[in-house]
């Protein structure tokens, strides 16, 4: 078994959600939700909130993790995502780091602890695991068809898919984190997870929804 360490990036604040992380989703928050899944997976060494926020880190500690507490202008828009990635691996303890995003609420225990047993099974040929989810839609580029002939028009089920990055989780050794500055390698092992399971709150939308699928599916328990 590889040694993997959860890191969980967790903001104060973001921009297109205000507060979307701490603030009420159904009967928790995303950031609540994300600790009580990832609190009862197998498989991970160590379980690390990183954030430079104090009650996020509070919270964090009540749950049984440990942190990291992150220099602020690593949780800034002014800072590029690769500077974040390489300071918070190079700052945290471990051979391999599972970046587990809070924004993810629809992804429960089972698709963390798959991907774990995945990475630890997949062959040396790939460097990484990403999640991802596959779709299929009529895709143009450069105003040309990218996935489909113009004719003889195809059905939309004998289309050409592809994967999109989810970032329910991303696994890969810590120092190669820390060197590229991502979690993508040259070699990538794409788990392939369901879109609902993948749907990320990116806007307002995809918080109302989420909240209304969760709703609906813990209701009915």
């Amino acid at each position: 078994m590889k040694e993997i360490v959860a890191v969980i990036p967790v903001k104060g604040q973001s921009e297109r959600v205000v507060g979307k992380n701490i603030r009420p989703f159904a009967d928790t928050s995303l950031y609540e939700l994300k600790l009580s899944q990832i609190s009862t997976v197998e498989g991970f060494a160590n379980k690390v909130v990183s954030s430079e926020n104090d009650e996020i880190l509070e919270i964090a500690q009540s749950f049984g993790f440990d942190i990291h507490r992150r220099d602020p202008k690593y949780s800034t828009s002014d800072v590029p995502m690769s500077s974040v990635y390489s300071n918070v691996a190079s700052e945290v303890e471990g051979e391999h780091i599972a970046w587990v995003n809070v924004t993810n609420p629809l992804a429960e225990q089972h698709i963390y602890s798959k991907a774990i047993h995945e990475y630890n099974e997949m062959l040396n040929k790939f460097d990484c695991l990403l999640s991802v989810f596959e779709f299929k839609e009529y895709i143009f580029f450069d105003n040309k068809p990218l996935n489909f002939p113009p004719a003889p028009w195809p059905k939309s089920q004998d289309l050409k898919g592809a994967y999109s990055m989810s970032f329910v989780i991303n696994i890969l050794k810590r120092e190669d984190m820390v060197e590229w500055g991502s979690t993508v390698g040259k070699t990538p092992y794409f788990y392939v997870c369901d879109y609902l399971d993948s749907i990320d709150v990116d806007y307002q939308h995809d918080f109302d929804f989420c909240e209304f699928l969760y709703k609906k599916k813990h209701h009915n328990k």
